[in-house]
């Protein structure tokens, strides 16, 4: 490994993470290395542009050359190339409909879906579009987006089913669940009788780039392992997101929903109608 290499991005990444700029002591403290070294790899970062320096404050700062290429690189990023994989997998182990959702608007857009084995399932179109509280992949998302975009989403809460969500306050309880567990679950508030479970596909930064998930009948499912099923969910979504280059690609016993939550024991609100 080049050696050199490395040390100029531990600088641009030290950078980086600052929240102002830096002198050259204090970069040199973090990365472990002699200011000499630190200088080196400075000028050239300022060279190539990744680097700001302001000559009187004798500091450095990154500049917006990072943020440009990785606009460019995230522009190329096609979702649902890099999940119907995973949809498909998804699919054979839990063999009911998996999908694939992105926030748009108020509400998710559905961009791929693989279907299950049974006669009887959850039928989802590509291009359908669900509201985004009280669908389970609408969930998953909407747990992780700005307070602002709650707040709309909140403002017209239209009911589906005895069991879809009513009030902002029990919105906000939910989505926190949700980030608590790392996982949605709707039981027939979008489609009576429809159990769903859905992950988030989150970026570095936490951004919500989508979510997968599963749904079917309620009475079928049940009849099933649903913490395997969660599990199974949760390791899809972080293996998309191993595949866009986010992080590891976890094996399906590394991915466990949190213990707090690992069975699924959540109640409907009244009892749903089959579909």
């Amino acid at each position: 490994m080049e050696t050199t290499v490395v040390k100029g991005f531990k600088v641009l990444e030290a950078l980086a993470r600052s929240p102002g700029s830096r002198t050259l002591t204090d970069l040199a403290a973090e990365c472990g290395m002699s200011k000499s070294n630190v200088h080196r790899l400075l000028r050239t970062l300022e060279e190539c542009g990744y680097v700001g320096r302001d000559v009187d404050a004798r500091t450095y700062r990154a500049t917006l050359r990072l943020w440009e290429l990785g606009v460019r690189v995230y522009s190329r990023l096609d979702l649902r190339t890099y999940a119907v994989r995973h949809l498909r997998e998804l699919a054979e182990l839990t063999e009911e409909t998996t999908h694939l959702s992105v926030f748009d608007g108020e509400g998710v857009l559905y961009l791929d879906k693989v279907d299950g084995i049974h006669a009887v399932r959850t039928y989802v179109n590509v291009g359908d579009r669900a509201p985004a509280y009280c669908s389970s992949t609408g969930k998953a998302i909407l747990a992780y987006l700005p307070d602002e975009t709650i707040r709309r989403v909140s403002s017209d809460l239209k009911p589906f089913t005895e069991n879809t969500v009513r009030t902002p306050a029990q919105l906000r309880a939910d989505l926190e669940l949700i980030r608590q567990r790392g996982y949605s679950e709707t039981r027939g508030e979008y489609r009576p009788g429809v159990l769903g479970f859905s992950a988030a596909i989150r970026s570095p930064s936490g951004e919500p780039l989508g979510a997968i998930g599963v749904a079917g009948p309620e009475e079928r499912m049940q009849l099933r392992d649903l913490d395997a099923t969660i599990a199974a969910v949760l390791t899809a979504a972080r293996r998309i997101e191993a595949d866009l280059g986010f992080g590891p690609t976890p094996s399906l016993g590394e991915t466990e929903p949190v213990k707090a939550a690992a069975k699924s024991t959540a109640k409907p609100r009244r009892k749903a109608a089959a579909e």
